[in-house]
C-alpha cells in the first residue's frame, strides 16, 4: 500500500511540475534546441514565431495531464495506458513541429521554415524584386506587422515581424537592394488588415 502511495504522490507531483514548467520552460527549451540543431553560423534575424512556444507549452501541458492520468488508480491499467500513450505520441508531435518553426536570412538569402510546412525553404537575395515592411498603426504608434518577400517568380513569402527580424531590417534591405530589388515601407491604419 506505501509503494502505491509513493507512485501516486511521484506521478501527481510530475504531472503538476509540468504543468507549472509549462509557463517558462518552453522559452528556454525552445530556443535551446533551435540554436544548437538549426542556427547555421553567420545567421541574423534568427528567430521563430510567437505560436511555436504556445505549442510547446501546450505539449508540457499535455504531458502534465498524462501524468496525471497515470497517478489515477480508479481508471483501468490498459485504458490509463492507451491514453497516456496517445497523449504523449499527441505531446511528442506538437514539440517536434513547433521546434522546426524558424527564419533567418544569411549572406545568400531568407530562409525559413514555418508552421505549415516542413523543411526549410530558401529565397535567395538575387531572386528577391521587393521587401515589403508592412507597419500597423496601433493607439496612434506604429508597429511592425510583417515582412513580404516578392519574388521575381511573382510569387510572395510572408513572414511575421518579430523583434530579431525586426532589429535586421536594414541589413535585409541592404541585401535585397544590392542585387537589384527595392525596399518599400507600407504603413496599414488601425481597422485595416492586408
Amino acid at each position: 500500500m506505501r509503494n502505491e502511495s509513493q507512485k501516486f504522490t511521484i506521478l501527481l507531483s510530475t504531472g503538476i511540475i509540468f504543468i507549472l514548467a509549462s509557463m517558462f520552460f518552453p522559452l528556454f527549451l525552445g530556443s535551446i534546441i533551435r540554436d544548437t540543431f538549426f542556427k547555421p553560423r553567420g545567421a541574423f534575424g534568427y528567430s521563430s514565431d510567437t505560436i511555436s512556444f504556445f505549442l510547446q507549452a501546450g505539449s508540457f501541458i499535455i504531458i502534465g495531464i498524462m501524468f496525471i492520468l497515470l497517478a489515477i488508480d480508479a481508471i483501468k491499467v490498459k485504458i490509463r495506458v492507451i491514453i497516456s500513450t496517445t497523449l504523449f505520441i499527441i505531446a511528442a508531435i506538437i514539440a517536434v513541429y513547433s521546434t522546426d518553426n524558424y527564419y533567418y536570412g544569411t549572406e545568400k538569402g531568407f530562409y525559413y521554415n514555418d508552421l505549415t510546412s516542413i523543411g526549410t525553404k530558401e529565397i535567395q537575395w538575387e531572386n528577391v524584386s521587393e521587401v515589403e515592411q508592412v507597419y500597423k498603426k496601433v493607439d496612434g504608434n506604429l508597429e511592425e506587422s510583417k515582412l513580404i518577400f516578392k519574388r521575381k517568380d511573382g510569387q510572395k513569402v510572408e513572414v511575421n515581424y518579430y523583434t530579431n527580424l525586426y532589429h535586421q531590417r536594414n541589413t535585409i534591405v541592404s541585401y535585397v537592394e544590392n542585387y537589384g530589388g527595392k525596399s518599400v515601407i507600407t504603413e496599414l491604419e488601425e481597422d485595416s488588415e492586408e
